[in-house]
């Protein structure tokens, strides 16, 4: 048997290899004992560089090569290698190593030690069912550490917080090519959480806070626990900085429980902030949007925003009150009262509308919302002027699993609204609006530098005549939010002197290309297409597309757009050319 001491050093050896220069290329191995394969992996492990020059640097690349094989035949279980080196005599020039790897060791026996520790039946459970390897498999070092992470991680699962590796007991046996593991871990004593202690001079009321906390005193640490209070802290969008840990260990006589508090370390984002952006395309003119955002206005997590927005076709001014938390962790009240004027070549509108909306997150991915409005409008289309009253309620489900809400490079997102509604005043009618939309992104390379991303969107309106339907009920298609190309509102049936009147039913389609550099600079070819239909049904034989390309510049804030797109098939009296710049991705 070999000593401790020695198969220690050969375990440690396991990731030694990436840290040698590469050798030089055609440093020549050999072996009688080695089999192909082996002698293969060893030759492009160690094979890079140019040929030596000199006998002396010719040696130098010899060693390095050597040194490498060692740590790599380490590495898949070869623990007793004999290995030499030395220099051809040429010509050419260049290094030998000659490679003996012996056997490859396997396991043989594994075993725990956790000291004086007495493991309650729950943490014993969680470490035997931790198995990376077993009895018979190779000494792989790479799977014997993770291994004893996985042990250290599934005691700190069961409330040993401390719990820590010790150095591992290794005895290895060369004539029989085998291992003997035992694990040496200290588990320290399982803690038990007690308060929560937050900062004294934070701004937020100590009732919000503490029903921000996902556990109550008493129960038994876990590190889901600490993390599932830091990520709500940092969702509530107060804090610059957030952190949650458990103080700081106190001296103890040896195993058992200790309690120990949560100590809690914030620091609060400025009260307001102010946001302006711009957009602009030649057939909805430029536009300007600002906005004020007070957080923590009622000391509860709420935040107050009021947005301005100045545009060629519209001018609107809201409030939006976002109260987080309401009875219960991720379920936001949203209030919202906005004043609206729009002049478009479909409609002119002046509206005012208050709404409520209740938001809930069920999961990471799935929000729910429900909610009601009230719409008072006055509105002139090609049908009439009139002045209605719109009582509306709503249900919207969003499933996000893209990585990103601004850049998505890989995922899906559905997005899904249904909305009963009431119309009373000048023209009454009931309706029900159904909208859905489905966004894919697809990388094409492994460093996601080319994105396929597709965009199918779909609406329909029930029970109500279009004429007597309020126009922010109707679909409209065409324009940068739609089909880029056409212009604002141009997609979709007409009346006889060729005013757009819009639809019941929608359909758009679109698929981008997107390409992006190294640093902020993309590219982007995308194809797009949308019909309006006057009825509840819409078909891709409808459908007219366009086409263009674009670049996207990234910011701080999310890409910068530069589109410019033609519509196919051109009909008379449509400009051949529509140019878009806005912040965001297309979809």
């Amino acid at each position: 048997m070999l000593s401790m001491k020695r198969w220690l050093i050969l375990l440690a050896l396991c990731g030694v290899h990436a840290a040698f220069p590469a050798a030089a290329e055609g440093v020549h191995v050999s072996s009688e004992t080695a089999p192909a394969s082996l002698l293969r992996d060893i030759t492009e492990e160690i094979d890079a560089g140019a040929p030596p020059e000199t006998r002396f640097e010719a040696r130098r690349q010899a060693r390095l090569a050597a040194q490498k094989t060692e740590a790599y035949l380490n590495s898949q279980g070869y623990f007793a290698p004999e290995i030499a080196f030395a220099v051809d005599a040429g010509p050419p020039l260049r290094g030998a190593v000659n490679v003996d790897p012996g056997p490859r060791f396997t396991v043989s026996e594994i075993a725990i030690d956790t000291g004086e520790t007495v493991l309650p039946l729950a943490a014993q459970n969680a470490i035997s069912e931790v198995r990376t390897i077993d009895a018979g498999d190779f000494a792989l070092p790479k799977a014997i550490v993770a291994e004893e992470a996985a042990l250290v991680v599934a005691l700190q699962q069961a409330g040993f917080a401390d719990a820590r590796a010790l150095e591992r007991r290794v005895l290895g046996d060369r004539e029989a090519g085998t291992l003997a593991l035992t694990y040496r871990i200290d588990p320290g004593q399982m803690v038990i959480l007690g308060d929560v202690i937050f900062p004294k001079e934070t701004r937020t009321r100590r009732d919000y806070l503490e029903r921000l906390v996902p556990f109550s005193p008493g129960e038994i640490y876990t590190p889901q626990k600490i993390a599932a209070l830091n990520r709500r802290l940092n969702a509530t969008r107060l804090y610059g900085f957030a952190s949650v840990a458990l103080e700081p260990p106190t001296e103890t006589d040896g195993a058992g429980q200790s309690e120990r508090n949560v100590i809690v370390q914030l620091e609060e984002r400025d009260r307001y902030t102010l946001t302006t952006g711009t957009s602009f395309s030649t057939a909805e003119g430029p536009g300007l949007t600002s906005s004020l955002t007070r957080r923590n206005a009622t000391r509860r997590g709420d935040t107050l925003t009021a947005a301005l927005t100045l545009a060629t076709l519209e001018r609107s001014l809201s409030v939006d009150w976002r109260v987080p938390n309401v009875t219960a962790f991720d379920r936001t009240l949203v209030v919202t009262a906005e004043a609206q004027r729009e002049e478009t070549d479909a409609f002119d509108r002046e509206a005012l509308t208050v709404s409520g909306t209740l938001e809930v997150r069920a999961s990471r991915t799935l929000t729910l919302a429900i909610g009601a409005a009230n719409e008072f409008t006055r509105e002139e289309d090609a049908f009439e002027q009139r002045d209605q009253q719109v009582l509306s309620a709503s249900l919207g489900a969003r499933l996000d699993r893209s990585d990103d809400p601004l850049d998505a490079t890989t995922g899906w997102r559905v997005d899904a609204r249904a909305e009963p509604g009431l119309v009373i005043g000048d023209r009454e009618t009931q309706f029900l609006s159904l909208n859905g939309q489905i966004s894919a992104y697809q990388p094409l390379d492994k460093d996601k530098r080319i994105v396929a991303a597709t965009r199918v969107r779909s609406g329909f309106v029930f029970g109500s005549e279009l004429s007597d339907l309020p126009v922010s009920r109707r679909f409209f298609a065409g324009g940068g939010g739609s089909a880029r190309g056409f212009e604002y509102q141009s997609v979709g049936p007409e009346d006889a002197t060729g005013t757009p009147t819009g639809g019941r039913g929608l359909l758009e389609v679109s698929g981008e290309l997107r390409w992006r550099r190294d640093g902020p600079l993309g590219f982007v070819a995308f194809l797009d297409g949308a019909s309006v239909s006057e009825d509840e049904g819409a078909s891709f034989d409808d459908v007219r597309y366009s086409a263009g390309i674009g670049v996207r510049y990234d910011t701080i804030v999310g890409p910068l757009r530069f589109d410019i797109a033609t519509p196919i098939e051109r009909r008379d009296g449509e400009d051949p050319i529509q140019l878009y710049v806005s912040f965001g991705q297309a979809f």
